[in-house]
């Protein structure tokens, strides 16, 4: 790799670190291409020659976004010992790796691209990059013995889609959530023990 590979390289990490930030700390709506360009101390032409359109920009912020999302995943996990029931761990874990600011942000994208077609198209390239390794992430996180469940990739599919829901609700104001995450489990456990809860 060249000095001006090397450069390009780093500007563009600049501008992809300046717009996370940015959706991260402001939100979506203030969000603009001049003040990612501000924030990276980089020229309007530079910001052009690496991110053409604002969806490519929101697409390089977004897989960003799911990377560190998915690392904020599993520094949870590091921090949860492990304990006698592997469900409620684990639902656990992923409940407050959904509480991170950065995973706000990932949600916010996505309501944005209901009526923005490259957005959407964007959005969907950089997700399905990452869709194997969050399943690597949550499989790991359970276990193998869940893991082997028939019902288990159903079941954590509407975990990750509780999740999400979950955030928007405490975007709104709906902070008590912790009789819903305990519920959820209970239900994921009566459904891999095979027993009605």
């Amino acid at each position: 790799m060249t000095q001006r590979d090397e450069q390009r390289r780093e500007t563009r990490a600049r501008i992809v670190a300046a717009a996370v930030r940015s959706l991260v700390d402001k939100g979506y709506a203030a969000t603009t291409a001049l003040g990612v360009q501000r924030d990276a101390g980089i020229s309007r032409g530079a910001l052009l020659h690496h991110f053409p359109t604002s969806e490519a920009l929101s697409a390089a912020a977004v897989g960003e976004l799911v990377e560190i999302n998915l690392q904020g995943v599993l520094d949870e996990l590091a921090r949860t010992p492990p304990g006698p029931d592997p469900v409620e761990r684990g639902i656990g874990v992923l409940y407050r790796a959904s509480r991170r600011s950065s995973f706000a942000a990932e949600l916010e994208l996505w309501a944005a691209a209901r009526a923005d077609e490259p957005l959407r198209d964007a959005l969907l390239a950089a997700e399905r990059v990452a869709l194997g390794r969050l399943h690597d992430v949550i499989d790991e996180i359970f276990g193998p013995e869940v893991c082997r469940h028939p019902q288990y990739r159903t079941v954590v599919t509407l975990t990750v889609q509780l999740m999400r829901g979950l955030t928007v609700s405490r975007s709104l104001g709906q902070e008590d959530q912790q009789r819903s995450v305990l519920e959820w489990a209970a239900l994921m456990r009566g459904v891999l023990d095979g027993t009605p809860q």
